[in-house]
C-alpha cells in the first residue's frame, strides 16, 4: 500500500492538465482520481478501464492504471500499463521508467528492471534523492542476475498438515534439542486478524498435530514473534494493548513450571518503550536478548537492538547493534545461533533479491560483527523472506515463505538444509537430572559453566522443580561445570567436549551439608608430576571462596591423592605439596587460614586398581571435605 500511495502522490504532482481530448474521459478519469483519494481503488481501476476505452491513448490514464493495479497486487498488468504509457508521451517516460523498473525488479524480472533503471538514470534531471535509489535498485538487479547464475543448494519441504493450515504460520522457534517447536499463526476471526501461538513436540520422525498454547500466553489480543531457551523452559514473546504494557507491543517472559507456562512478565522499561518492541531472540548463553525495535535513536525504520542480563539476572538498558547490522531501512528478525556467534536476520538495507532478504554475520574474537553476507538464491526470492532460525546442527534451517506454495497464497513453515558457506558451527548440549544424594528426591539447583580457556562464565541456568537441566554450548571446549544450592555442599566436575554435536548426560547428586562430606574438585589442575597450579585452576578456586563465604560456619580440608606411578614417599610428598599449593592460593584470596587444613593421602585411598592409565586419572585428584563446623 505504501508503494502505491507514493506512486498516486507522484501521479497527482506531475499531470495537472490531462493529455486526452475527450472531456467524457478527462471526467471519468477524475472520478477515478476521486475513488483514490478515499482509497476506493476498486472502483478507480473500473473507472481507469473505462476512460481508456474511449481513449486508449489516455496517458495519464494508463500510468494511474497502473499505480492502482499494482496496489491492489496485479503487478503484472501494472507492469503493462506502465509500458503502454511511455510510446505516448515521451515526455513523461522517464519517470515510468523509474516505476517500471520497482515494479519489474518485485517480480524478479531482474533483466528487464536493469535496462530500465539504465534507461532512467541517463536522464539529466533526476534529484540527488532519486539518483541514490536509482544506483541501489541498479546494484539489487545485477546482483541478483548473478546470483541466479551461481544458485545455491535448496530443497524447502513443507513441514506438512499437523504444522501448517489455511492460515499464515510464520516465526517458528525450536528448543535446542528439537524436540519443541512454538510458532505464530494469524488467521481471520469475524473480520479481525489475531495471532496466537502453537505448539508441537516431534515424535519419532513427524511433528505431532500443532495444538494452541493457551492461557495465560494466548489472550483475545495479538501475541506473536517468540523464542525458546535452549531447555525449553523459558518464552520471550510480543503481546500487544496489554494492561500493564509500556507501549503498543511489548516483550514478555514466560517460564514452564511444572508443566503450565507462569503468568508472562514484562521485561521492564530497559527493553519495552513507548514505541514497538518485537521479534526477541535469546542467546544459548540466556544472557542476550535480541529484539526489533522502531524507538527513536536507531539507524533505520525498525532496527536491531541488544539488552544483556546482569549478574543480578536483570535486563540492562538496551543497546543499538550498530551500522554493522543495522541500514537506514528495516532490519528485522534476528536470531543467534545456539554457538553464540552466528547472527541471522532479514533486512531491505543491504542488496538483495528483493522485499526482505535473509542474511548472516559472525561474531569475531573481538567482539565485532564481521562483513554481513545474503545467504543466496533461490532461498533468497523478489518476495520477503524473513524468521529463519537453524537447529542446532547449524545447517537445519526453518523460515515461513509463501512463495513455495503451490496452491495458496498464505505463509507456511519449510525446513531445508542450509548451504555449506552459510551454516553455524554445530553445537553440543548437557542435560539430565540434579537429586539429594540420600532421600533421592530432584531439587531445584544453580548450574554454571565456566570457559576454562578464557575464564569467561558462559551460562548461568538452573534445573527446574523436578530437577531437570539442560545447557547448550558450544563444540570443541573444555568446560567447569558447577552445581550449587544453599545448605548442600556444591559439585564440581570438568566437562570436554571434543566432537561436535556430543549430546552428554550428567546426572548429579547433591550431598546436604554434613561433616564427612566432602567433593572432587575436577577443575584443580597442576602442572605434570608438579604441585605447581596451572592457570585453569582460577574458576575452581574462585568457587571454593564462594562456597566458604556463603558458609563462614565450616571448616574443611583439601586432600590431595595420587596413582600408583613412583615409590609410596614420592607419592605421598606430592600429595601433601598439591593440597598446600591449594591452600595458599585460597588465603591469597582472602580465606582465614583456621578455616582450612590440608593433608596429602598419596596412593593411599585409590578408587581402583590403578590397572590403566584411564584408572590412574581418576585416582589422581584433589578433594574437599567438611570437617568440622565453627
Amino acid at each position: 500500500m505504501r508503494f502505491l500511495l507514493i506512486f498516486l502522490v507522484l501521479s497527482f504532482q506531475c499531470f495537472a492538465q490531462e493529455t486526452t481530448k475527450s472531456r467524457k474521459a478527462a471526467k471519468i478519469y477524475r472520478a477515478a482520481k476521486s475513488s483514490v483519494a478515499i482509497q476506493d481503488f476498486y472502483s478507480a481501476k473500473i473507472f481507469l478501464n473505462e476512460a481508456l476505452i474511449i481513449d486508449n491513448r489516455f496517458v495519464e490514464a494508463w500510468i494511474l492504471l497502473g499505480d492502482v493495479s499494482i496496489g491492489l497486487g496485479d503487478k503484472q498488468n501494472g507492469i503493462e500499463a506502465y509500458r503502454k504509457s511511455i510510446p505516448l508521451a515521451p515526455r513523461f517516460s522517464f519517470p515510468m521508467y523509474y516505476r517500471l523498473a520497482i515494479a519489474e525488479h518485485s517480480l524478479g524480472d531482474y533483466s528487464e528492471a536493469l535496462q530500465h533503471i539504465r534507461k532512467y538514470m541517463s536522464s539529466k534531471n533526476i534529484s540527488e534523492k532519486y539518483r541514490k535509489k536509482a544506483i541501489a535498485l541498479k546494484k539489487s538487479c545485477e546482483f541478483s542476475l548473478s546470483s541466479k547464475r551461481n544458485p545455491v543448494s535448496f530443497n524447502p519441504v513443507n513441514l506438512g498438515v499437523n504444522i501448517n493450515s489455511d492460515a499464515d504460520e510464520y516465526l517458528p522457534a525450536l528448543s535446542a534439542d528439537g524436540s519443541t517447536l512454538i510458532f505464530t499463526r494469524s488467521k481471520k476471526i469475524d473480520g479481525f486478524r489475531n495471532e496466537d501461538f502453537f505448539l508441537s513436540y516431534h515424535n519419532t520422525d513427524q511433528w505431532e498435530l500443532a495444538k494452541n498454547l493457551g492461557k495465560p500466553i494466548n489472550t483475545e489480543q495479538n501475541e506473536g514473534a517468540q523464542c525458546i531457551t535452549a531447555d525449553g523452559k523459558t518464552l520471550y514473546f510480543t503481546a500487544c494493548s496489554r494492561p500493564n504494557s509500556f507501549g503498543r507491543c511489548d516483550i514478555y517472559e514466560s517460564n514452564l513450571v511444572n508443566g503450565k507456562w507462569s503468568e508472562p512478565l514484562n521485561l521492564g522499561e530497559n527493553v519495552n518503550t513507548e514505541n514497538w518492541e518485537s521479534q526477541p531472540a535469546i542467546s544459548a548463553d540466556g544472557r542476550q536478548l535480541f529484539f526489533v525495535s522502531n524507538r527513536t535513536g536507531g539507524i533505520g525504520g525498525k532496527d536491531i537492538w541488544v539488552s544483556y542480563k546482569n549478574t543480578k539476572g536483570n535486563w540492562t538498558k538496551a543497546k543499538n547493534l550498530g551500522k554493522d547490522i543495522n541500514t537506514k531501512k528495516d532490519d528485522i528478525s534476528p536470531f543467534l545461533h545456539w554457538d553464540n556467534q552466528t547472527l541471522y536476520f532479514a533486512s531491505k538495507g543491504f542488496v538483495g533479491m528483493g522485499g526482505f532478504d535473509i542474511f548472516l554475520s559472525r561474531l569475531d574474537e573481538f567482539g565485532n560483527w564481521g562483513t554481513v553476507k545474503n545467504i543466496g538464491y533461490p532461498i533468497n526470492s523478489p518476495a520477503d523472506e524473513n524468521s529463519l532460525i537453524v537447529a542446532k546442527d547449524g545447517r537445519t534451517a526453518y523460515f515461513a515463505s509463501a512463495y513455495f506454495n503451490e496452491d495458496r497464497n498464505d505463509l507456511d513453515l519449510f525446513t531445508f538444509d542450509l548451504p555449506q558457506e552459510s551454516r553455524a558451527r554445530e553445537v553440543a548440549y548437557v542435560q539430565g537430572i540434579i537429586t539429594d544424594a540420600k532421600t533421592k528426591k530432584p531439587i531445584k539447583a544453580d548450574i554454571e559453566l565456566v570457559d576454562l580457556q578464557s575464564g569467561r562464565s558462559y551460562k548461568s541456568s538452573h534445573s527446574d522443580l523436578d530437577g531437570n537441566y539442560m545447557l547448550c554450548l558450544p563444540s570443541k571446549a573444555e568446560y567447569a561445570l558447577t552445581v550449587t544450592k544453599k545448605k548442600y555442599l556444591f559439585y564440581s566436575e570438568n566437562i570436554q567436549l571434543k566432537k561436535e554435536g556430543s549430546i552428554l548426560v550428567k546426572n548429579f547428586k547433591l550431598q546436604a551439608l554434613e561433616v564427612g562430606e566432602q567433593v572432587r574438585l575436577d577443575n584443580i589442575f597442576f602442572e605434570l608430576e608438579a604441585f605447581q597450579l596451572k592457570d585453569e585452576s582460577a574458576t575452581e578456586l574462585n568457587k571454593i571462596i564462594q562456597f566458604m563465604d556463603s558458609n563462614p560456619f565450616l571448616v574443611i580440608e583439601i586432600g590431595g591423592h595420587t596413582d600408583n606411578s613412583g615409590s609410596k614417599n614420592y607419592n605421598l610428598d606430592l600429595s601433601e605439596q598439591r593440597a598446600a599449593s591449594v591452600k595458599r592460593a585460597l588465603l591469597q584470596r582472602g580465606l582465614k587460614s583456621e578455616r582450612i587444613k590440608t593433608k596429602g593421602y598419596g596412593m593411599r585411598k585409590a578408587l581402583n586398581a590403578n590397572s590403566s592409565e584411564e584408572e590412574r586419572a581418576i585416582n589422581r585428584r584433589t578433594e574437599l571435605k567438611i570437617i568440622s563446623v565453627i
